[in-house]
Parts: structure tokens; C-alpha cells; sequence
């Protein structure tokens, strides 16, 4: 099993990380199925075995962060994150908010969050995100994730803090 390049533990004041375990899969694959159904039927059909089987192989490789919320005395599960360390980046493979948890600030607080830590390992951020999801291809931009490439399929985006060399 990879590690996850982001540790367990605050995130910041309302939000925090733990390790995921077998009760939560699935839950987190549906959450995933609510997040990406929508985008992956309109670029290449949905197959739900194989959905599963790859969510499963993604499950065992990057174990997924759960993302905690507190709210008052109380806290719930947001969504989760699914993180890797890559030779040149740390790389984003998945995140996926809960439907009733978008739009309240968790993905902006997430994100800059793996902002600092790759500024404090002096690396760049990457990741993917389907052409067909323009919602999230400016929410990304908008924390400053610039497109490297695309397929057809994806853009790819990549930000990186100030010092650290363009071509890694």
C-alpha cells in the first residue's frame, strides 16, 4: 500500500483528516458515484462493475483521507481525498465532497491546505479534472491551478508554489 501524501490531523479550525477503514468504503463509493456519475457517462458511459473494481484498486493503493467537519459539539464526514507523492508534485487523485457539504468553503480550505503542505516540501500540486466539469475546472483556477495539458478526457492542472522551477 502507497501512503497518502497528506498525514491525519487538522486541516484547520473546522476540518480534519483521518485514515479511512473498511466500514467507510461504502459510503465513499457513493459518495464518489454521486461526484463523477454525471461527467463519466457523458465521456465514456457509465460500467458500474467496473466503477467498483477501480474505486476498490484506488481504495487499496491511495488509502483515502476522510474529510471531518466540525460543527459545534458535533462532526461529520464531509467527503474524502485521495492524495500521492510524486517524484516532482504531490499529487491530487480524487476529491469528492458530499453533495449537502458543496459550496460551504471545504474544497478552498482543502486544497490550500495541500498548498502549504507542498510549499513546505518545496513542490508543485497536480491533478486532473474532466473537461466536461467546468464548475470544477474554475474552481481550480481559481486557487491559482493552471492547464499543463489535456486529453480527451481531462485537463490537467498543476500549481506551484513561487520559487519552485516551472519545467518540475
Amino acid at each position: 500500500m502507497r501512503a497518502s501524501a497528506l498525514e491525519p490531523g487538522a486541516v484547520d479550525d473546522r476540518l480534519w483528516l483521518r485514515v479511512a477503514d473498511a466500514i467507510d468504503r461504502p459510503i465513499l463509493f457513493r459518495w464518489q458515484v454521486e461526484a463523477y456519475r454525471a461527467h463519466i457517462e457523458a465521456l465514456w458511459g457509465w460500467d458500474e462493475a467496473w466503477q467498483q473494481r477501480d474505486f476498490e484498486r484506488l481504495f487499496a493503493a491511495l488509502t483515502p483521507r476522510v474529510i471531518m467537519q466540525r460543527a459545534g459539539n458535533d462532526s461529520r464526514a464531509a467527503g474524502y481525498i485521495q492524495t500521492q507523492r510524486r517524484s516532482q508534485s504531490l499529487h491530487v487523485a480524487n476529491i469528492v465532497l458530499r453533495p449537502d457539504r458543496r459550496g460551504q468553503g471545504i474544497g478552498s480550505r482543502l486544497l490550500r491546505h495541500v498548498q502549504t503542505q507542498a510549499e513546505q516540501a518545496r513542490c508543485a500540486v497536480t491533478l486532473k479534472v474532466f473537461r466536461c466539469n467546468e464548475r470544477g475546472r474554475v474552481f481550480y483556477e481559481r486557487l491559482g491551478f493552471e492547464e499543463t495539458s489535456r486529453n480527451r478526457t481531462h485537463f490537467v492542472l498543476r500549481w506551484a508554489p513561487d520559487g519552485v522551477d516551472e519545467s518540475l
